[in-house]
């Protein structure tokens, strides 16, 4: 399949639910707009009309009168970047936003192909890929139209991993730090980028030093400076939300995370007396910064071994391994590695019946979840012991997951840069 077809195809299912939700959102009984949606388009209003209802200034040293507070809107915790990118939702038409993460869904699909071809697929393989996993996956797209923002980071993740691949290093950077800026989980793949940089050892060390020191250099800068520019804008809200609340995120209702039970547990009141008398060791074992220290190990080792020879797998395991282990897990996180797996799918090499086995696994047992989810949510039966057991075998599920992708690895012949560059931008765009 060509990649202007993948791109046209997909552009069309996306205007399809676009359609479709804005009919079902007037019409049916159940909204088809993600409540996350609101909420960016909320601080939005708050960011361009602060004198509104509910809404106020900036709170920022150097924020001018009529710049509104995104974070006067509860639960907005994004960077005031992602009110900004919505902002037209109040002047030119609802689903502008919509729109935008729709077209960061074929901006990434066009990515792929295109650092798949570089890795030497045949334009075929690279347009048959790209469209099963990203472009036409109905799921990928219903997120995005439902007003869900992860396109943008994985628009900006993509763009750093083909950038990286081209050894465009100073670029990769660039946007390296603007993409840990948008969402905190892409710093893991430092260990992957260092592991790059240092060529697995076969450059002069002094070499590589230099150039993993310009890239922290770089990325770093990038990163600070939009922190610093937004901080003097929008004061402590800013790093209170877009930032710290991470780090103590609980998310207690229900996840997919096998911690979502325990931590349901400990945010009782009839739990707090109880942890008082606990020791230093044990309190920070049932703190949410211990979840931190298996998901890290995990995720930022599989970056160290593999980066060095094949960033796409690195990336991919990594994040299937950060994702797996993280404290608070939902249906969204998944997009965090399905926008990395056609990258490595050359590096992959699976017979069909461990293929269907493995997909059917991933599959099933996030369905036993969602079933004990639903009763718990929509039937409001007290199942929450059935949702943390459903959770632990998501959890087992995934790891197998994750360790049949490591089996199926096979290094790939990576193609010579300066066959790269000889071939360059004619070819891409006459696929």
């Amino acid at each position: 399949m060509q990649l202007a077809r993948a791109v046209g195809l997909g552009a069309a299912l996306r205007a399809v639910l676009l359609v479709w939700g804005h009919w079902q959102d007037h019409h049916g009984a159940v909204r088809y707009t993600d409540v996350d949606y609101f909420v960016f388009s909320d601080a939005a209003k708050c960011l361009v009309d602060p004198h509104s209802l509910s809404c106020s200034t900036a709170k920022g040293v150097y924020a001018p009168s009529w710049l509104g507070d995104p974070y006067a809107r509860s639960t907005y915790r994004y960077t005031p970047l992602v009110a900004a990118l919505v902002a037209p939702n109040h002047f030119l038409h609802p689903d502008f936003g919509k729109v935008c993460f729709a077209a960061c869904d074929l901006l990434v699909g066009a990515l792929l192909y295109r650092l798949l071809r570089r890795r030497g697929a045949t334009a075929t393989y690279a347009g048959r890929a790209v469209a099963a996993i990203w472009l036409l996956n109905p799921v990928i797209a219903n997120i995005s139209t439902r007003g869900s923002s992860e396109a943008i980071i994985g628009a900006v993740v993509v763009s750093v991993l083909s950038l990286a691949e081209q050894q465009r290093w100073d670029a990769a950077a660039a946007l390296f730090g603007l993409a840990v800026h948008v969402k905190i989980f892409p710093f893991m793949y430092g260990s992957s980028l260092v592991a790059a940089l240092a060529g697995g050892g076969r450059r002069d060390w002094r070499q590589a030093l230099a150039r993993i020191v310009r890239f922290g250099l770089i990325s770093f800068t990038c990163f600070m400076t939009l922190n610093v520019g937004l901080y003097l804008l929008f004061g402590e809200p800013f790093l209170r939300e877009t930032f710290l609340y991470h780090l103590s995120r609980l998310d207690h209702r229900h996840n997919f995370s096998s911690y979502f039970y325990p931590f349901y547990l400990s945010s009782s009141p009839a739990a707090s007396p109880a942890s008082a008398s606990l020791s230093l060791v044990q309190q920070f074992a049932r703190s949410p910064l211990s979840a931190f220290i298996p998901q890290l190990v995990l995720s930022l080792g599989l970056g160290l071994l593999f980066g060095a020879h094949n960033l796409p797998f690195a990336w991919l395991v990594q994040t299937f391994a950060f994702v797996t282990l993280n404290k608070v897990c939902t249906s969204q996180y998944f997009l965090w590695y399905l926008w990395l797996l056609p990258a490595a799918l050359p590096s992959l090499s699976f017979t069909l019946p461990r293929a269907l086995f493995t997909a059917s696994l991933w599959v099933l047992s996030q369905a036993l979840w969602l079933s004990q989810a639903f009763r718990l949510e929509m039937l409001g039966e007290p199942v929450y012991r059935h949702v943390w057991g459903a959770g632990i075998v998501f959890l087992f599920a995934q790891s197998w997951v994750l360790v049949e992708l490591l089996r199926a690895y096979r290094p790939v012949q990576r193609r010579a840069r300066e066959s790269d560059q000889s071939r360059g931008k004619a070819e891409l765009d006459g696929t």
